[in-house]
């Protein structure tokens, strides 16, 4: 990855916007640009004393990573072949952090001027930063680093290649093994043991596993996104889930029917399929924006009838983080370039009957879209 360059890059443009420097928190922001892994998130947030100062500080010539004790060892094992990272300050627990941002404010200029901030960066480190320096400046970095993030160099398209591919293999694992009586957290769980078998991270978000039909509740989806509803004749199982590959992720959905689907069920599936078919071969390079890829896909679902029934933005940007900008849906007009990926994942949701959906990742080319993915689209009967 050419980290010096987008380093250089982000610099430029920090400098040509008159920012004083940035704190990168631990976002996709902080990985793209230096290399940093996040730690992986707990369902719940974890603290650390000083965590509000966790990050790294980049100005014109340096590049700080300020660590709590307890992340300290995670860092000094990521930074260890990144010259471009001048130096690791470890924040001790009982240490006085404050006094330490003030340090650090000082040392590098930054007090009273602008500052860049991922939009990930906690509340409380522009909170206690500014009562140390009352008139600092706080811009979103994803104003610079989202149009570079956005169109991925081939290093990163392989990256992203593997991961879907890894995801279709973790699918046609699990299809394998499915049986009339599992529920939904069974299915869950197989999806995420074979997530770590295959060698993957873990999931990029939360495991979607959806059984919808004959006496399932109209909700989409619960908090959890997956609880008891069990395999039944008649009912549809849908599956909503990604993984975590070297730093870069997939998002992946496919439709399993129980048993022989009915006339309405097969005409929903082909709507769906031709929706996300008529919207990968919009995505032409330069030729279409983000709002008229996703009006092309929903023109299908829309002219047959379903259009209510298709709920949810056609799809999104993806790569470091699951849902990147741009995205396919009203109001984003961001013209289609090549080296772009998104995920396009049309639905039709008819409540008391099915909830069929299916998602790849697709890249940009100057003749389409082509899918990273290559599990079959065609209907699966359990």
């Amino acid at each position: 990855m050419e980290f010096e360059n987008r380093l250089k890059d982000f610099r430029s443009q920090m400098n040509k916007l008159g920012w004083a420097g940035s704190f990168l928190a631990p976002s996709g922001d902080m990985e793209y640009l230096i290399g940093v892994r996040r730690q992986r998130p707990n369902a719940t947030q974890g603290h650390m004393h000083g965590d509000w100062l966790y990050g790294a500080i980049v100005t014109e010539t340096e590049c700080i990573f300020v660590s709590p004790y307890l992340a300290h060892e995670h860092i000094v094992e990521q930074t260890q072949d990144k010259h471009w990272i001048t130096d690791i300050v470890k924040i001790d627990d009982g240490a006085d952090v404050s006094a330490l941002a003030s340090d650090l404010l000082k040392r590098f200029g930054l007090s009273g001027n602008t500052i860049g901030i991922p939009r990930e960066a906690m509340a409380s480190s522009v909170y206690e930063i500014q009562k140390i320096a009352s008139d600092t400046i706080f811009l979103s970095t994803c104003d610079i680093v989202a149009p570079m993030r956005a169109i991925k160099d081939p290093d990163e398209i392989e990256l992203m290649r593997k991961a879907a591919t890894t995801t279709d293999k973790i699918f046609d694992d699990v299809r394998k093994h499915l049986s009339y009586g599992m529920n939904e957290s069974d299915i869950m769980i197989r999806v995420e043991d074979a997530m770590l078998k295959h060698g993957t991270e873990g999931s990029s978000f939360v495991t979607g596993i959806m059984i919808k039909g004959p006496g399932i509740d109209d909700a989409i989806e619960g908090i959890s996104r997956a609880g008891m509803a069990e395999l039944q004749p008649g009912r549809v199982l849908a599956f909503d889930f990604g993984v975590v590959l070297n730093g870069y992720v997939s998002d992946f959905g496919r439709t399993l029917y129980c048993g022989d689907p009915d006339a309405e069920l097969r005409r929903i599936h082909d709507l769906v399929i031709q929706s996300q078919s008529d919207g990968i071969a919009s995505m032409k390079s330069g030729m279409i924006t983000a709002q008229e890829t996703n009006e092309v896909a929903r023109a299908v679902i829309e002219d047959a009838g379903y259009g209510k029934n298709f709920v949810h933005r056609l799809g999104h940007g993806i790569g470091i983080d699951v849902h990147e900008p741009p995205f396919l849906a009203p109001g984003d007009t961001t013209v289609l370039q090549s080296g772009m990926c998104f995920t396009v994942e049309p639905s039709i949701w008819v409540s008391g009957k099915c909830f069929t959906r299916v998602e790849d990742v697709v890249l940009v080319t100057e003749e389409g879209g082509v899918s990273l993915n290559t599990s079959t689209r065609d209907i699966h009967v359990l």
